[in-house]
């Protein structure tokens, strides 16, 4: 959980002084997401109402990752002032962790917390304790200030000279790193940089080497999901280059991998008459058996895995904290297998078995749950509500949160919903962002 105080700040901008929830500490094992926030410098983040300034505010707060016996404060010189007063706030914040430990967690460690002046030099500090090297992190940092020049150019031929320039330094990661910039100006309802981050997007994936491998991977991909048979398969295999690519599809297309598609490659390697071509369809039924082989043996081994998790949660005196430290490992294979096992539970009609795994269950939905982004938990609590009072106070709460960026959300996941014949939620949906727009004109008008 999420923990914040409502603190008076100056903004960095104007020097104008406003109110504002601040998180002061961050605990890694209550807040899964609050690594992410911490890395991604946008913790404290905030608009300012007098000039409009969003950013970070640059307030003291303290992270906690209690596995790996990290205590880190930020503490820039413009928050604490003289050093007694510094050396209090540090205090306060260490005391408010042990506070909230039981007696055998209060380690020395938090007794002596490293204090940094820069969320830089902090971000540095986490990262090291993950094994990510200097050299890595500078490498991140110019391509996220390549990411920014790119957003900045003035025109298309600056942003093509821009991606020409640097193509070597454009991989898989900075394209991550550009979605995650997407997904965050999604979450903030900031539509121009919607659309100018979207537009960078378009020209990578058109002009940049890497871009143009991903957008073929994706035209492949799109192309067996329009037509999922084997023949589409055995098509776009015999006629693929790039062997990522073919990987790619000999993964997606796993299940149609069976006797007759194999039966239908040997065919069309007899018919061959060119032995050139015989020789390279030979080659290409050896690689995909391969490729075969190789995947099943990793999923045989992520579900053997996930098994072992399962059974570790089902007996540990304390699921939700295993859960929390095994978090990365609760996916869609760890699922799978739990829904299998409860499904068996029922049939077999063990009551013992069944409540034990639904208790697994539980608290596996709420640690999902507290992973998301407070706007998706804030969208999933209104479409569960069922009465216009519920939803009104779950407004109200969250004032915060409500833009009218998602508004449009829900407007036109709305019109997706009637689309699908899913009236259902279309009129929950259109309820909310009926509310929603209420609650923003009444603001507007108390301004």
């Amino acid at each position: 959980m999420v923990q914040q105080r409502v603190a008076r700040v100056s903004c960095p901008a104007c020097n104008q002084p406003f109110q504002t929830p601040m998180e002061e500490i961050l605990d890694v094992r209550e807040d899964p997401q609050a690594k992410a926030r911490a890395i991604n410098g946008i913790v404290n983040v905030a608009q300012c109402p007098h000039c409009g300034f969003h950013g970070a505010m640059n307030a003291p707060f303290l992270y906690h990752d209690p596995h790996n016996e990290l205590a880190l404060v930020y503490m820039p010189m413009e928050a604490g002032g003289a050093r007694d007063r510094r050396e209090k706030i540090i205090g306060r914040l260490t005391r408010r962790v042990m506070d909230r430990l039981p007696p055998e967690e209060r380690k020395a460690y938090l007794l002596q917390p490293e204090v940094f002046l820069t969320m830089e030099n902090l971000t540095k500090r986490i990262l090291q304790e993950e094994g990510i090297s200097e050299e890595m992190l500078e490498e991140q940092k110019e391509k996220a200030q390549l990411l920014q020049r790119m957003v900045q150019a003035t025109s298309d031929e600056a942003l093509a000279v821009l991606i020409e320039e640097n193509d070597e330094k454009i991989d898989e990661l900075f394209f991550y790193m550009l979605q995650r910039n997407l997904e965050m100006a999604r979450s903030m309802g900031e539509e121009e940089s919607i659309q100018v981050l979207r537009d960078v997007r378009d020209r990578l994936l058109d002009l940049s080497s890497v871009g143009q491998t991903i957008k073929a991977r994706n035209e492949v991909i799109e192309a067996l999901r329009e037509e999922p048979n084997r023949e589409k398969l055995l098509e776009l295999l015999t006629e693929v280059e790039d062997e990522g690519i073919r990987e790619t599809l000999i993964a997606a297309g796993r299940p149609m991998l069976d006797y007759l598609f194999f039966q239908n490659l040997t065919a069309q390697i007899e018919a061959a008459t060119d032995e050139a071509e015989k020789e390279r369809l030979t080659e290409l039924r050896r690689e995909i058996l391969d490729i075969r082989d190789r995947l099943d043996e990793e999923v045989r081994a992520v579900f053997q895995a996930r098994t072992d998790l399962l059974r570790d949660l089902v007996t540990s005196d304390d699921p939700k904290e295993l859960a929390r430290r095994r978090i990365q490992e609760i996916d869609d294979a760890f699922l799978s297998v739990l829904g299998s096992n409860l499904q068996r539970a029922q049939e077999r009609g063990d009551e013992e078995s069944l409540e034990a795994l639904r208790s697994v269950w539980r608290v596996v939905m709420d640690l999902m749950e507290e992973g998301l982004p407070p706007e998706i938990r804030f969208l999933n609590r209104l479409m569960a509500a069922e009465e216009d009072e519920e939803m009104e106070q779950i407004l109200e709460q969250n004032r915060e949160l409500m833009t009218e960026g998602m508004v449009q959300l829900m407007r036109e996941a709305e019109a997706e919903a009637r689309e699908e014949e899913d009236l259902e939620t279309a009129e929950q949906m259109a309820r909310i962002s009926e509310k929603m727009s209420r609650f923003l004109a009444q603001e507007m008008l108390a301004k």
